[in-house]
């Protein structure tokens, strides 16, 4: 049996819903997005900011609705998009109520940013330092073994990526989030989370929002940036990352 490409054509989309496909892709679109119905909140994750712990702990909520055993397989494997995921994605909607969750103010529409020298030292020491699959690109284009691509060689490689080619681990944030197409209620730090658990109830319409389940992995990145950076190096970051540097006040 042939199954049909469904995947609905551009056209078909709403305005907002168009622009944000058109630059990120719909394959990022539905990846990235988290939305909860019964609640009305939409989740957008940038990868390496917190987006672990935010689909632990939100999913957990959401998977609550069906029983413990899902909160569980949920908590355990937050990244799991397909046997574990207790949220609505993109793909599920028909076009008209996609355009109303990423417009309407029936709907809350937030994420968590990070420091873009601390996330993209992040993605290296992790994908680039483990020889995992996203490095495949950076090794490709260097011609070099993942063990040897020092951290100013990855750096060169990905500056000159439009932000559609990076992977989404060093993608620039504000175009990974369609920032300036899609309205956002709240873009919280992720080095003000601890202190942010009241707003995340606000936005997701659980004012009672205390226990928070955290991702364990963690290349601990934000701790070794003064090891790594040299005064080159953070002028460097900041040149590739710059729109992320204005519009997410770092």
């Amino acid at each position: 049996m042939s199954v049909p490409d469904l995947r609905p054509a551009r056209s078909d989309l709403g305005p907002t819903t168009r622009e944000y496909v058109k630059t990120m892709g719909w394959r990022s679109v539905n990846m990235h997005t988290h939305i909860s119905l019964v609640h009305g909140y939409v989740y957008v994750e940038v990868p390496k900011a917190g987006c672990g712990t935010m689909k632990a702990t939100l999913g957990g909520l959401e998977a609550a609705r069906k029983g413990p055993g899902l909160v569980q397989r949920v908590q355990e494997a937050p990244h799991n998009r397909i046997n574990a995921t207790p949220f609505v994605k993109p793909f599920q909607l028909p076009s008209d109520l996609l355009e109303e969750v990423f417009t309407s103010s029936a709907y809350r529409r937030f994420t968590v940013v990070r420091d873009p020298a601390s996330r993209v030292l992040s993605a290296y020491l992790e994908k680039i330092g483990q020889g995992l699959k996203q490095s495949e690109s950076i090794v490709a284009a260097l011609g070099l073994p993942a063990s040897q691509i020092t951290f100013s060689q990855f750096l060169d490689v990905i500056g000159e990526q439009p932000s559609r080619e990076q992977d989404p681990h060093w993608r620039r944030q504000a175009d990974h989030l369609g920032w300036g197409i899609v309205n956002y209620d709240n873009a919280i730090h992720l080095e003000e989370l601890d202190a942010s658990w009241d707003r995340v109830g606000e936005l997701t319409g659980m004012t009672d929002l205390r226990e928070t389940f955290y991702c364990k992995n963690s290349t601990g990145a934000s701790a070794k940036v003064d090891e790594y950076y040299t005064p080159e190096l953070r002028a460097k970051v900041r040149e590739i990352y710059a729109r992320d540097y204005e519009v997410l006040a770092y």
